[in-house]
């Protein structure tokens, strides 16, 4: 089975610090994603962009987030705009050799 790879890339129409308040009340959600190993959230304050970069554990997994309730509220919340949205697959064997980390139990 074969990881995936999510990333989601939006603009947010509110303050950052608004922004980071909402972020930080549901970053714990994302623990309960099945399949999801880890998500490291991405922010430019300077454009208002925000977005994510996900591993999920293989594509079933990653559909199933696409079809939740908690990616629904991103797509949406009318203070969230221009998504963009890409998956790919990972490569593996050289992902190993350059360091990344693939499992989620590996974090310090």
């Amino acid at each position: 089975m074969t990881k995936k790879v999510f990333t989601a890339r939006y603009n947010y129409g509110m303050s950052t610090e608004e922004f980071q308040k909402i972020t930080s009340s549901v970053a714990s959600k994302f623990l309960k994603v099945p399949g999801l190993h880890w998500k490291i959230w991405l922010l430019n304050e300077d454009r208002k962009e925000a977005g994510g970069v996900y591993l999920f554990e293989s594509a079933r997994d990653l559909q199933q987030f696409l079809n939740s309730n908690l990616f629904a509220a991103l797509t949406t919340n009318p203070a969230f705009t221009n998504l963009q949205i890409n998956t790919f697959d990972v490569a593996e064997a050289t992902t190993v050799i350059t360091g990344a980390r693939l499992m989620s139990s590996l974090v310090a």
